[in-house]
């Protein structure tokens, strides 16, 4: 039997929740949040049980009025003073009769009759008053098996001093979640919690963010949600004629479109072209975008195009992590859309917590997408200098069914924009390039192959 974690996302990380009258671990630096995940956890029991080795009541009061909780319904006991006598004398639990007074003085706890919920914070503090790891063992042994046999729920929350998965205490509990507080390069600090171990198997193990929201711990599984559907493999236009040509007749549902270039060469442009079609076919897209606001879209819509979108759907996403906009999408696709859209991929980069890690979650997204028959389409800016070629630059064009490349290139002293159809998976393309312009109210303009030219690939276009 499963009983919820009382953390918003976590239930579904762990197929249900907590297994009934099992203990977990939680583990985690400084200001990680453990505390506050222990409090959640508390508040969702008919009787639940705090006894604290690291923080006393008053704190851990003041920490609760901060996310306005009522905790007069949590049985708090306070081992914090117990322990700081040790650190006068330097005392050990070195003999049988002190460990089993210790251990009594918990088992024993009236607190814990008919208890549902245990949280003990900071047991690492127990580690300091035994000799040796085997005394320390024996006593969480005893102290976990006692809150097993009597039903209880419980977590054990830890500092992060050994190695994760090699503390004493790993052992002998039944899942191991792990918080941390990472700080990128460029200042942005994202936190996760990753589900280390969990021993009854049906867990999304592996990292997954979290949020402090002032209601609490969030956590946003990058999970599969949506199961695959059956589906028409039927062709779809651009709504342009000569881009149609370029990708060999147009783009097929369910697949990957990526457009990629340097900034300015028109990438945002060729994507409001796709979802303006669809639009005019009367089915939803929904375009994610980092870059530009709403306003501005709509703007470019009405210049470019002198169309006004009545399905697409326009989100401004600004300030979040990468798991929180992988829920997002998640949700979205309820809306049921035709297209889904993200400009710029590379804002995906900058939210996650690492390139790896970016790569991953997006591979999980097209699947989710691939599988319901709905069309993804990123763009990507190529952050390599003009006079060096890369599809992508993040290793993302395996990844693509279609790869629009848009690059510059300069004709007798003008600077022109360019594109090329470098991959279609399922059939032929036109290989050739193409000047690519805009006529305002017009919308794309693309023109006649350039086969008097050559060299987009090695980055140095010249007349043949």
């Amino acid at each position: 039997m499963k009983i919820t974690t009382g953390i918003p996302g976590f239930d579904e990380v762990l197929n249900g929740g907590l297994e009934k009258g099992w203990s977990y671990l939680i583990k985690g630096s400084p200001g990680t949040g453990k505390t506050i995940f222990g409090l959640q956890f508390l508040l969702n029991g008919k009787k639940s049980v705090y006894i604290s080795f690291d923080e006393v009541f008053d704190e851990i009061k003041l920490q609760a009025k901060s996310f306005g909780w009522d905790i007069s319904k949590i049985h708090f006991v306070d081992k914090v003073k117990e322990m700081d006598i040790l650190s006068g004398d330097i005392l050990f639990y070195d003999n049988i009769s002190e460990i089993t007074e210790f251990i009594e003085s918990i088992t024993k706890l009236k607190e814990l009759e008919n208890v549902e919920r245990v949280f003990i914070d900071g047991i690492g503090v127990l580690k300091d008053a035994t000799k040796d790891d085997s005394i320390y063992r024996r006593i969480l042994s005893s102290i976990v098996n006692f809150l097993n046999s009597i039903g209880a729920t419980t977590i054990i929350s830890a500092e992060m001093i050994d190695e994760v998965g090699k503390d004493v205490i790993s052992y002998l509990t039944s899942g191991e979640f792990v918080l941390r507080r990472i700080k990128r390069k460029d200042g942005r600090i994202l936190r996760t919690i990753e589900v280390l171990k969990y021993r009854s198997g049906d867990a999304y193990l592996g990292s997954h963010y979290f949020t402090i929201t002032p209601k609490g711990i969030v956590v946003y599984p990058v999970i599969p949600i949506h199961k695959p559907k059956e589906y028409e493999k039927k062709m779809m236009s651009t709504g342009n004629t000569e881009l149609n040509k370029m990708l060999g007749g147009g783009i097929l549902k369910g697949s990957k479109v990526y457009i990629a270039g340097k900034t300015g060469v028109g990438k945002t442009s060729l994507c409001l072209q796709i979802l303006k079609a669809n639009d005019e076919e009367g089915n939803i897209g929904i375009l994610y975008t980092f870059d530009e606001s709403k306003d501005v879209i709509l703007k470019k819509y009405k210049e470019i195009f002198n169309y006004i979108p009545r399905r697409l759907v326009i989100r401004e996403v600004e300030d979040t992590s990468l798991g929180e906009f992988y829920n997002m999408v998640i949700r979205d696709i309820e809306l049921e859309p035709e297209i889904i859209a993200i400009d710029p991929l590379n804002a995906l980069d900058e939210i996650a917590t690492s390139t790896a890690e970016f790569l991953s979650v997006l591979s999980l997204l097209k699947k989710q997408l691939e599988g319901l028959g709905i069309t993804f389409i990123g763009t990507y800016e190529v952050p390599q200098p003009v006079g060096e070629f890369h599809f992508t630059g993040a290793g993302m064009s395996r990844f693509a069914d279609y790869l629009i490349l848009g690059r510059y290139m300069e004709v007798d002293g003008e600077l022109l924009k360019t594109i090329a159809v470098v991959k279609n998976r399922f059939d032929n393309h036109e290989r050739t390039i193409r000047i690519l312009d805009m006529e305002r109210g017009k919308g794309l303009n693309i023109g006649e192959p350039l086969k008097e030219y050559s060299g987009l690939i090695s980055g140095v276009i010249q007349r043949i």
